[in-house]
C-alpha cells in the first residue's frame, strides 16, 4: 500500500510512478544543460508536487516516500542528487520552497533545509514567503521572523534568498542586513520591469502604490492577456479601470 485515499476520485501514485516523476525532473535538468542553460530552479513551493510530498497532511503514504520526515523529503533530495550527478558540479541548482499552508510544518522544513545546506546539495535556497516580514505565530519559533528561522542556519557555500512583498529599495536593503544573500522580486518587477536598475540608481526607490490602473501596465508593455491575469490578484489592478 502506498497511501490511504482521502479524496474521492483521487488515486495514489505507485512507488514506480513516483520514481518516474523523480527521473523526469532529472532528465529535464539535463535537457536544460544540453540546451545551454547554466542551471535550474526546482519549484518546491506553493503546493506543487515536491511541496506536497513534504506535507504530513497531504502525504500519508506508507512506502519509502511517506511517513517520517526523512521519507517525505526523499523525493526532493533524490531529485537534487540526481541532477547533480547528471549535470556536474558546475551546473547551478536552486530550490524554491515555501513553509506556509498545505499542512507544512516549519520545524520539519527547517530540519530538512539544514541537512541540504550542510551537505551543500544546492547552490541557492529561494525562501518563497507571502510576506518577507512575517512573524511565526506558533510553535518552537513563535515570535521570531520567519526569515530568521532560516538565516540562522549554517549554510556553508549555499546562498539564501527571500521573496515576499519586496517593493522598495529600502526593503531590499533591510533583508540583506537581516542575513539574506539576495532578494527575489515578483510584483515589483511586474510593475517596473527594470526594478533592479531603479534601485541601483535611487536608494529611496519605491514601487507605485497598488492598485494601479490597467493603462499604467499597458504603458509598461504588459499584454492584455497578462493584465487580465493580474486582475485575479487582490488589489493589484484597479477595478473597472481601463
Amino acid at each position: 500500500m502506498t497511501n490511504t485515499i482521502r479524496n474521492p476520485g483521487v488515486r495514489a501514485l505507485t512507488t514506480d510512478e513516483v520514481e518516474r516523476i523523480r527521473d523526469s525532473f532529472i532528465a529535464a535538468a539535463r535537457r536544460a544543460e544540453l540546451a545551454g542553460f547554466d542551471g535550474v530552479a526546482l519549484h518546491g513551493a506553493f503546493g506543487w508536487i515536491l511541496s506536497e510530498f513534504m506535507s504530513p497532511l497531504l502525504n500519508n503514504r506508507t512506502d519509502k516516500y511517506g511517513g517520517t520526515t526523512e521519507n517525505r523529503a526523499r523525493l526532493t533530495i533524490e531529485v537534487i542528487e540526481g541532477i547533480r550527478r547528471e549535470c556536474g558540479s558546475d551546473f547551478q541548482i536552486g530550490w524554491r520552497f515555501s513553509v506556509e499552508r498545505y499542512g507544512l510544518l516549519l520545524e520539519e522544513l527547517r530540519e530538512i533545509a539544514a541537512e541540504i545546506l550542510d551537505r551543500e546539495l544546492i547552490d541557492y535556497l529561494d525562501l518563497a514567503l507571502w510576506d518577507s516580514a512575517q512573524i511565526v505565530r506558533e510553535g518552537a519559533f513563535s515570535g521570531q521572523t520567519m526569515l530568521s528561522v532560516f538565516t540562522s542556519l549554517p549554510r556553508k557555500g549555499v546562498r539564501l534568498g527571500v521573496a515576499g512583498k519586496i517593493m522598495s529599495a529600502q526593503r531590499a536593503g533591510q533583508l540583506l542586513d537581516e542575513g539574506c544573500d539576495f532578494v527575489l522580486i515578483g510584483r515589483a518587477g511586474i510593475l517596473q520591469r527594470d526594478f533592479p536598475l531603479q534601485v541601483k540608481k535611487n536608494p529611496m526607490y519605491d514601487s507605485p502604490e497598488l492598485p494601479v490602473r490597467a493603462q499604467y501596465l499597458r504603458d509598461g508593455g504588459m499584454s492584455e492577456l497578462f493584465i487580465n491575469h493580474m486582475r485575479g490578484w487582490p488589489s493589484f489592478v484597479q477595478r473597472f479601470s481601463v
